[in-house]
């Protein structure tokens, strides 16, 4: 036997590199199927669109063994041309040979046992592969160590038995042509150092091997042995090790563990960068594969610097018709595809398939991989007819090439999702489906995540074909298989949960149903909650999204199939109660602005909290990977308990912590509503029929309302088609806003007509309404509308708007105003100026967007306005003119009032529901409304400060005031246009100013749904603050003051009193 290694130079020991860089680019195409977000996803598909798991993927680019022919002979020591018998190497001596792709030339070493022999390879201008033979004609190892075609190679091994060795050298690309010169350099005895370093060599090429095979779990300790032995006999920082550590890198890029993999290539970067500089084929190699590991963990900024910095490099050593720049495109393309960008995706992918065929050849089996996945790609978008073909090349190929490989599970798996939801083939869906499964049961087991994925697909097709026994039976396989390959809080896991319920549904078992839904739903909240600790902006923004199907479902299995069933009703109040307005709280950083006011030592507290939580979260949404199932729960146990301790204490120094992070229960928001009082909690939703394939399964939308009291069982009434309710709402919106529109009560009528008659008898005796709207909701004022007796709401009822009904357990909170009220009023925006960069020195840039095209112009009746209110609060702070800046409002410490009058703007995006155009005075003058492509919502609403047209810093956006000290602030009042809209998405309220004040900690805000007149405003406000020094309460003071104008004939239209 012999153990072969490679020299990368004379004295360097490295070990077999064989094609490393073409099993690093399958594995980065892994990347976008195996890194799927732990979201709850609705659709009965556990792979979103049937997408394979491409955990296991390790095609690589192998050479092209062929055509024995050489190249023509030129003296007595070039090979000869037509060989029919392998050249001898004789020591010191070189042989010359001519090379073009597809062709092998051989050599023999003759050796006697315990030898070692050095040979060295140099290419002129054609990389070439070397593949070595014992004496008994089996392959020992294979050599790739210089993929740069100008470069030296070594290798060297030890003969383990007597007798000739054959060594083939291989031109690896179609296309390729050049020379090599070759030499066997050294023949002596081993020595232990040597064998030691066989022995790491070895366990490599093993490992590699089995890589390569999609055998993962068994090449892991193959791996981790080599690098132990080389770290040990080489030292920590010698290219051999950079280079094992990108091997061991890239195996945990394969198996998904992206934690274990960052810190790994990480380090081989830094051996290589200094060992070989930043230009070598193996440091770009470290790039690559640590900017993959970014874009696996969604920190998509670091990913692509790597990517784009390893693309250049990678171009400009080897051109950009190599098949390294293919592979470095396919893996920026795999990046965009998980960023969302499929149209660059799509470019990268083709570009770098072409290159490869161009290289490769058009049946080698390293195209299998991208050709399934740019397969995918299409099927992604529904583009099934271009799939198809892609897919099925992949699937002829890998059956050629390749046919016992678990890979060949991938275009069966992806065919099988074509005939399933393009044609309704259930047939031959079922066909490929159980090919795909017996391939997967037989390479990876019958407990494997990657079986059961299918099998979720199998059971759906049962399903839809009305077989609900067999569907259930696989849907409950496949629990038991994720739940203890992943745990019961990841994301796939759930998925396969919510099939369950769904199944039952279909099935008519409603109890079971209810069951499993709740069950669902359970998970749900907690898997939120981990991926909060963890997620990316954007990755919050989808699973929020993802949501909203979910919601669906629980409400229509209440509405549908259990109307009359008290658990399925409160099921549906409580998901509405915890997931309405969630992503604004999460997105708001709340928990940052409140560390900064804990002492030092609470600080620390909190900091444990949130490591620990993080620490949770990976570990559950990861799953137990190679880790013992009892093992893993026992770790989740001990990580569970720490962090109920930790936040029991941290609740108990702090009541701002306390209110921020208590769980939402249904009896605790009804304890907190007051006795008179009935909470309306409105919901859209989309009727979700369980029996439907999962594209027809959601109806159009429509509107339900929840009514809670403090006392009795929730009661609801479902009020109809979202877009009959919408158009009366935006009828009626046109009449508010004009004061001269006469038919505004009957459009007002309309409304209450659609979304409160239906629900007042379910109101009682109660005289207060606290209204949680969802949808278009949020932008009309309930008081404006008209009830049965031609009454405004306001005259019966006094009327408080939440974002959702857990608000009211922040209000059981006690709290301290910590200063007196703050008046801060008529700011001097300044001439206004082209803003080159929103993000001037000094700037936020989490917070910040572009605001250059706003201009705010002067607010004449505001100074009126002032002068009241310093007669009103004698002891309020005024900042006025220049003094009223950003700087001020950050620096507040709860104030017991903050009265702001100023411009409120917000930004649309193309397709969101938000005000419409402003003309009143006090409205923005120039492009109240400009299209904005910021993506959070809180950084497209703001208010407007001193030196605004002049300067970035002259903005507070929403986010920015979500981060404000109002704890302690009993009332928020916001005298400026369309402060308390925001982007409107169903389930979540309305974004905005309105609910980050809430999260800032302000008890209680008071705000514009439209732009009103100066003269309007100031009268309403001083007959509010009025109201308020007498002795009456915050939402009583509002509606007295509202019912005085009200009262006046001149100014009953609405658009005077109903704004706020």
């Amino acid at each position: 036997m012999v153990v072969a290694r490679v020299m990368f130079k004379p004295g360097y020991f490295t070990s077999n590199c064989a094609l490393l860089k073409g099993r690093f680019l399958a594995s980065f195409l892994a990347l976008l199927c195996a890194s799927f977000s732990n979201s709850p996803k609705a659709e009965g598909a556990i792979d979103e669109t049937g997408l394979s798991d491409f955990n296991a993927l390790t095609s690589s680019f192998r050479s092209i063994a062929g055509n024995d022919a050489l190249g023509p002979s030129r003296e007595s020591d070039l090979v000869s041309q037509g060989q029919s018998q392998p050249a001898i190497l004789e020591l010191g001596k070189f042989v010359e040979g001519e090379i073009s792709g597809g062709q092998t030339q051989r050599f023999q070493i003759n050796l006697s046992t315990g030898q070692f022999a050095g040979v060295s390879i140099r290419q002129r201008g054609v990389d070439v592969v070397e593949r070595l033979f014992a004496p008994n004609g089996k392959e020992v190892a294979e050599f790739d160590d210089e993929s740069r075609p100008q470069e030296e190679e070594r290798a060297e091994f030890v003969a383990e038995t007597d007798g000739p060795y054959r060594l083939e050298i291989t031109a690896k690309f179609k296309l390729a042509t050049g020379r090599y010169e070759i030499r066997l350099t050294e023949v002596r005895a081993a020595t232990g150092h040597d064998r030691l370093l066989h022995e790491a060599h070895r366990l490599d090429t093993q490992s590699s091997n089995l890589v390569h095979a999609g055998n993962y779990d068994d090449a892991l300790p193959l791996a981790e042995r080599a690098l132990e032995i080389a770290e040990k006999e080489l030292g920590p920082d010698h290219p051999y090790v950079g280079h094992l550590l990108n091997e061991l890198g890239l195996l945990h890029l394969n198996k998904g563990t992206y934690t274990k993999a960052q810190p790994l290539y990480q380090r081989a970067l830094a051996i290589n960068q200094k060992a070989r500089g930043p230009e070598h084929p193996e440091t770009i190699e470290s790039m690559r594969g640590l900017g993959a590991t970014y874009g696996a963990l969604d920190e998509f900024q670091k990913g692509e610097e790597l990517l784009q910095q390893a693309l250049q490099v990678t171009e400009k050593t080897f051109g950009s018709d190599h098949l390294n720049f293919a592979e470095c495109l396919l893996t920026i393309g795999t990046l965009h595809w998980r960023r969302s960008d499929l149209a660059r995706a799509e470019q990268e992918i083709q570009r770098g398939l072409t290159i490869a065929e161009k290289n490769l050849g058009p049946d080698s089996l390293s195209l299998a991989t991208p050709l399934n996945n740019l397969g995918t790609l299409y099927n992604s978008r529904k583009e099934y007819d271009r799939a198809e073909p892609l897919l099925q090349r992949a699937l002829e190929i890998r059956e050629k090439k390749s046919p016992d490989s678990p890979e060949l599970a991938m275009p069966l798996q992806n065919l099988g999702l074509i005939a399933q939801e393009k044609r309704k083939d259930y047939a031959r869906a079922l066909d490929l489906y159980w090919r795909a499964v017996q391939v997967l049961e037989k390479g990876v087991g019958p407990e494997s995540p990657r079986v059961a994925r299918i099998l979720n697909n199998i059971a759906n097709i049962y399903k839809s074909q009305g077989d609900f026994t067999k569907a259930l039976e696989l849907h409950q396989r496949v629990y038991s298989i994720m739940e203890k390959a992943l745990g019961p809080n990841h994301g796939v896991t759930l998925v396969s949960l919510g099939n369950i319920a769904r199944t039952y549904a279909s099935m008519g078992d409603v109890q079971n149903a209810i069951k499993f839904q709740a069950l669902t739903d359970e998970v749900i909240e907690k898997n939120l909650a981990l991926n909060l600790a963890i997620g990316s902006e954007r990755q919050k923004l989808a699973y929020f999204d993802s949501l909203s199907e979910r919601t669906d479902r629980t409400i229509s299995l209440h509405v549908n199939m259990a109307p009359g069933d008290s658990t399925a009703r409160d099921l549906a109040t409580l998901v509405i109660l915890q997931r309405k307005g969630r992503v604004l709280d999460a997105m708001s950083g709340s928990l940052s602005a409140l560390r900064q006011r804990l002492n030092s030592e609470d600080q620390k507290l909190l900091d444990e909290l949130n490591a620990t939580t993080a620490q949770l979260a990976k570990l559950e949404l990861n799953g137990p990977g190679q880790t013992q199932l009892d093992d893993f729960r026992r770790r989740v146990a001990a990580l569970e308990e720490q962090k109920e301790k930790l936040e029991s204490e941290i609740s108990r120094r702090s009541a701002e912590f306390r209110a921020q992070t208590q769980p939402v229960i249904l009896a605790a928001v009804q304890a907190a509503i007051p006795p008179d009082a009935a909470l309306i909690e409105f919901a859209t939703y989309r009727p979700f029929n369980p029996r439907v394939d999962n594209i027809d399964a959601y109806g159009e939308p429509r509107y339900i309302a929840y009514i809670v009291r403090q006392q009795g069982e929730v009661k609801w009434k479902e009020l109809g088609p979202a877009k009959k309710i919408e158009s009366a709402i935006e009828a009626l919106r046109e009449s508010l806003r004009d004061p001269q529109r006469q038919e505004v009560q009957q459009r007002a009528r309309a409304v209450d007509e659609e979304i409160m008659q239906p629900v007042r008898s379910l109101f009682g005796d109660a005289t207060q309404l606290l209204v949680s709207a969802d949808g278009s909701l949020n932008l009309i004022p309930f008081a404006a509308l008209v009830d049965e007796q031609g009454k405004y709401l306001i005259e019966r009822y006094s009327i408080a708007y939440l974002t959702s009904g857990r608000d009211l357990l922040r209000l059981q909170v006690p709290r301290e105003s910590k200063s007196p009220p703050v008046v801060i009023a008529d700011p001097a925006f300044g001439e206004p100026v082209i803003i080159a960069s929103s993000n001037g020195p000094g700037t936020n840039n989490r917070a910040r967007g572009n605001y250059s095209e706003l201009f705010f112009g002067p607010l004449p009746g505001v100074t009126e306005e002032v002068r009241a209110l310093k007669e009103l609060l004698p002891q309020a702070s005024f900042l006025t003119k220049e003094s009223a800046t950003k700087a001020a409002v950050e620096k507040l410490s709860a104030p017991s009032i903050l009265h702001i009058a100023t411009h409120g703007f917000f930004l649309s995006v193309p397709g969101a529901l938000a005000t419409g155009p402003a003309s009143e005075p006090r409205a923005l003058p120039t492009r109240p409304n400009t299209s904005s492509k910021i993506d959070n919502p809180l950084l497209r609403s703001g208010l407007a400060l001193a030196g605004a047209n002049q300067r970035s810093d002259g903005i507070l956006t929403a986010l920015e005031a979500s981060g404000l000290n109002l704890w302690g602030t009993k009332l928020v009042v916001l005298s400026a246009c369309d402060t308390g809209i925001g982007e409107i998405k169903s389930s979540e309220g309305v974004y905005g100013l309105r609910r980050s004040l809430v999260l800032a900690g302000a008890e209680s805000q008071t705000m514009s749904l439209w732009a009103v007149s100066d003269r309007s405003t100031r009268d309403l406000m001083i007959s509010y603050y009025k109201n308020l020094t007498n002795g009456q309460g915050r939402g009583d003071s509002l509606r007295q003051a509202q019912l005085q104008i009200l009262k006046s004939k001149s100014h009953s239209h609405p658009y005077y009193w109903a704004s706020f």
